[in-house]
């Protein structure tokens, strides 16, 4: 909606929160050249990344660490967020971001805070507040218990898509088990640290099984072509046993162009394969060689 919005020239003005789109919205969405229409476009972020590049400002955001703020628990229990250190960098907190567009220019997140709970806790609000900081927990925050009734479980439709056959392959999207979906990239100690099962480090692959390697004529650090929908990636092969034999698993995170100096060069932007409609898997992925490799650091290897 946001993008049909964009390029209709709906939108006059655009800030993007803690967010980076240009890099990981779906491919199809073309989100940074419809982001070019809106004339005026701000980013909160903790480093000038590719959705900073394309914005008119760019606000240094405040690091978890570095502010105050409040939290929901899944139950409902709520607790204060207290920052460990003063803002290094004269951040901004997404709370004081977004004061200034309700005509509250240089409120400090603390004072939003407070002003918030004092409402709720009018009275001995002091005693309250230094209370919920010491326990942790803000006392009775949690929601009611919901009534539920288990009913029998649906019969599965008969139209349910068949697993894929062997030589069909399916491609599926997963978040990076170290730097997620790329918020982490310029963390040079989670690039360091090996992904479990692959121990890869530095780098994403094209994981696929031993049996579907053979079958395709693949080897570990060959650099293939994957093609989904018309979209191509290149990306360097690493056998994986215990995968599916019909299954080529690539990680989010990797490919990023701009964020930091530690992230440059490493791996592919698997963002460019997915589409709105396919966001964590898609069938009839094509893999072609392209006669190059690719070096991959892997800090221990499965036993034959």
């Amino acid at each position: 909606a946001l993008t049909a919005d964009m390029q209709a020239g709906k939108v006059d003005t655009l800030v993007i929160v803690d967010a980076n789109p240009v890099y990981s919205a779906p491919a199809d969405l073309a989100f940074g050249d419809k982001m070019a229409k809106v004339p005026l476009r701000i980013r909160l972020g903790l480093y000038e990344d590719e959705t900073s590049e394309l914005c008119h400002w760019h606000l240094p955001a405040t690091h978890t660490l570095e502010t105050w703020g409040d939290v929901r628990a899944f139950d409902g229990t709520v607790t204060i967020q207290q920052p460990l250190i003063a803002p290094l960098y004269q951040g901004k907190s997404p709370l004081e971001l977004l004061a200034a567009f309700v005509g509250k220019p240089g409120k400090t997140a603390h004072a939003i805070l407070r002003g918030h709970w004092k409402t709720l806790h009018p009275e001995a609000f002091d005693t309250w507040f230094t209370r919920s900081l010491h326990d942790g927990v803000v006392a009775d925050s949690a929601s009611a218990p919901a009534e539920v009734e288990l009913l029998q479980a649906p019969p599965q439709p008969a139209d349910r898509a068949p697993a894929p056959a062997f030589g069909t392959l399916e491609i599926l999207f997963r978040p990076d088990p170290t730097i997620w979906d790329g918020t982490y990239a310029n963390n040079s100690w989670l690039q360091e640290l090996p992904k479990p099962l692959s121990k890869l480090t530095w780098d994403n692959a094209a994981l696929i099984s031993p049996a579907a390697a053979q079958k395709l004529g693949l080897a570990n650090e060959q650099v293939v072509t994957l093609t989904v929908d018309g979209r191509t990636v290149d990306a360097p092969v690493w056998l994986q046993p215990g995968m599916p034999d019909g299954v080529v698993t690539v990680h989010l995170g990797y490919g990023r162009s701009r964020g930091g100096s530690v992230l440059a060069g490493c791996g592919f932007n698997a963002n460019a394969l997915r589409s709105s409609g396919k966001l964590w898997s898609a069938t009839g992925v094509t893999v072609e060689k392209t006669g190059a490799s690719y070096a991959l650091a892997s800090t221990q290897h499965h036993h034959s």
